[in-house]
């Protein structure tokens, strides 16, 4: 069964079953009243007959008593009198009277064992009884079975015509209830079905000729139609700033690629250059050969490393000294071109257990930047070597001092726009991936001095 028709049902049955829940509760109280009241019209009957009896008693005249008894039954306005009894507690004398046409039947034995009771029969008749006395002397009991099947009749039918009435008013009200939470839920379902949809896809506003008629419900509709635009609106807007977003990693992913693939041609177009001059000799075609091989290696590694989010995926390398002689190749050109000196101070073993591209990678940037912030006939050095469980590399050069804006960019792992420093980004992920250190020394007369402290990297930490 839909829920549409489900919900209604189910609070036009909770209707229904409060009102006749309510009626039966009712009918319940009603009776107990009743039989509280036919109670108390015993007693009063008791009263009297027992006022009528009580002289008769005092006297012991039985035969008087028993009169009185019998024109007790002889007026009957308001209650018939089946029976009438007293009980002489001293004597056990019973003198008894009935009505005519009536059946008699026998005094209960419960007259003999409680003092004073009521007790309903089944033929529309019930038994009263209390004691005669005056003061603290008793004389007897009265007792007096009255016909009830009046009272009874009348209970009945009223209770059936409650009933009835209860269950038609019920009826009405479930009806209504129906009509009424289906016509409340309507707009609800309406709107739970719109957000169902719009868990599928775009939500969609709400039209104008569905709206309902009441204020509220339309203000709720009103209230979505806001919602559904206010998120059309955000998703045109998120999709504009991921566009954006996508053309500004797009480009800077360019710059970064195209800035570390220009570092090294300058090395290699040096190479080049000697192959032409001097390639009839065995040695230095060789050498030179073997120094492109490897720059053609780095350039690609360099890349992958780039597109990767600058996680290189090549395999691990470590440090050689042929690595930081290809370094000094690749900016020979470069610092000639500039005269500038480069001194290069290496004191190393072969082999360094450091990854050789990262290494690589950083020394190259350092020592470009150092080359363009030296002036001509001033000096750049590199220089290496191993201090306890670390590769110490320091590039200085003799230029006017890195100035506080460059340092604080090599501080936050940023690229001052139009500044000297280029790959600065670059240079602190690196170091930071290492796990290392970096520490920078300028001033006006000395130049600066970039130090650089890497942790060598056991075996078992290498990828």
């Amino acid at each position: 069964m839909p829920v549409a028709i489900r919900l209604p049902l189910a609070a036009a049955g909770m209707i229904f079953f409060a009102a006749v829940a309510s009626t039966q509760v009712a009918l319940s109280v009603m009776a107990r009243q009743t039989a509280q009241q036919t109670e108390l019209l015993g007693q009063i009957y008791l009263d009297g007959l027992s006022a009528v009896l009580l002289p008769h008693v005092r006297a012991g005249d039985s035969e008087a008593a028993r009169a009185a008894l019998h024109n007790a039954l002889s007026f009957h306005e308001g209650i018939v009198e089946r029976q009438v009894a007293f009980v002489d507690a001293r004597s056990a004398m019973v003198v008894a009277a009935r009505g005519e046409k009536v059946a008699s039947q026998a005094i209960p034995s419960e007259v003999a064992t409680r003092a004073a009771g009521t007790i309903s029969g089944r033929d529309g008749s019930a038994w009263f009884w209390r004691p005669l006395q005056t003061g603290s002397e008793a004389y007897g009991t009265v007792v007096a079975r009255l016909d009830v099947s009046g009272f009874q009749r009348d209970r009945e039918r009223l209770r059936w015509l409650l009933l009835a009435a209860d269950l038609a008013f019920s009826g009405l009200c479930a009806v209504a209830g129906f009509f009424m939470v289906r016509r409340i839920q309507q707009p609800i379902a309406l709107i739970a079905q719109r957000l169902y949809e719009a868990a599928l896809g775009l939500p969609k506003p709400i039209e104008a000729a569905a709206m309902p008629v009441d204020k509220p419900s339309r203000l709720m509709f009103h209230a979505f139609n806001a919602m559904v635009h206010a998120s059309r609106e955000r998703e045109d807007m998120l999709a504009h700033m991921a566009e954006q977003q996508r053309k500004a990693d797009l480009g800077q992913l360019a710059a970064v690629i195209a800035h570390e693939v220009r570092n090294p041609l300058g090395g290699m177009r040096t190479a080049v250059s000697t192959l032409r001059h001097f390639g009839d000799q065995a040695s230095v075609r060789e050498e030179t050969l073997g120094f492109l091989a490897r720059g053609v290696d780095a350039l690609g590694q360099v890349v992958d490393a780039t597109l990767a989010s600058y996680r290189p995926q090549a395999d691990w390398r470590q440090l050689t000294r042929q690595d930081l002689d290809d370094l000094r190749l690749l900016v020979e050109a470069d610092s000639r071109a500039r005269g500038v000196r480069l001194m290069v101070e290496i004191d190393l073993p072969e082999n360094v257990p450091v990854p050789a591209l990262e290494v690589r990678q950083v020394l190259l940037n350092l020592l470009l930047n150092a080359i363009r912030a030296t002036p001509r006939d001033g000096q750049v050095g590199l220089s290496a070597r191993l201090e306890q469980a670390s590769l110490v590399l320091k590039v200085s050069d003799t230029g006017e001092g890195m100035t506080r804006s460059v340092i604080r960019a090599y501080e936050a792992g940023l690229d001052e726009p139009g500044g000297p420093g280029l790959g600065i980004g670059i240079v602190i992920r690196l170091v930071e991936r290492l796990n290392g250190r970096i520490g920078i020394e300028a001033s006006p007369r000395a130049g600066t001095t970039v130090t650089l402290t890497l942790p060598l990297q056991p075996e078992e930490q290498k990828p």
